[in-house]
């Protein structure tokens, strides 16, 4: 974890946290959909320092049971085998919500282990109170939900893990 410089109202505020490691980056750059994305988003950052103004926390990745509070044991089963195979023409994967616009590719179970991880951190980040905001830049897409029966959106709903832990510990203001 690298400490950010101090900010003149360092008392009165945290600085954000900002999940990353280089490990990361590179699990993120694999997705095919976006390659690179999350390397020029970090470069972008250094190049403005703005990392410098962040605390730098590691991210870790996802269990299964972590992922299966949100995710159905099926979905993440049949995941795991498309991402062992890399399998993107499977014949269950449109049923999932997998490909054109979220192929199922080899690796890609890591990856949405490695993005629902990175949620998780951020999310305990806010729980411990080390900070006020917590950034994961390279988290995952705009629509991805849980669904009462076998449809789950782009791979890994980075957010429904933390969504499901947060407002037992932040009430939330309406």
């Amino acid at each position: 974890m690298e400490e950010p410089e101090e900010p003149a109202d360092s008392r009165q505020s945290l600085p954000p946290v900002y999940i990353y490691s280089p490990e990361y980056v590179s699990m993120c750059d694999s997705l095919a959909k976006v390659p690179k994305r999350a390397s020029m988003v970090h470069s972008l950052i250094e190049a403005y320092a703005l990392h410098k103004q962040m605390r730098i926390v590691k991210p870790k990745v996802a269990s299964m049971e972590e992922m299966a509070t949100f995710h159905t044991d099926a979905y993440l089963q049949h995941l795991q085998k498309v991402s062992q195979e890399g399998d993107d023409d499977h014949p269950d994967s449109i049923e999932y919500g997998l490909g054109y616009d979220c192929p199922a590719t080899e690796g890609i179970f890591d990856y949405a282990a490695a993005v629902g991880g990175a949620t998780i951190t951020a999310a305990q980040c806010l729980i411990d109170g080390m900070c006020k905001v917590a950034i994961n830049w390279s988290g995952g897409w705009h629509h991805a939900k849980k669904c009462g029966r076998r449809l789950q959106f782009h791979l890994q709903s980075h957010d429904g893990v933390p969504a499901q832990i947060l407002p037992g510990v932040f009430p939330r203001n309406r």
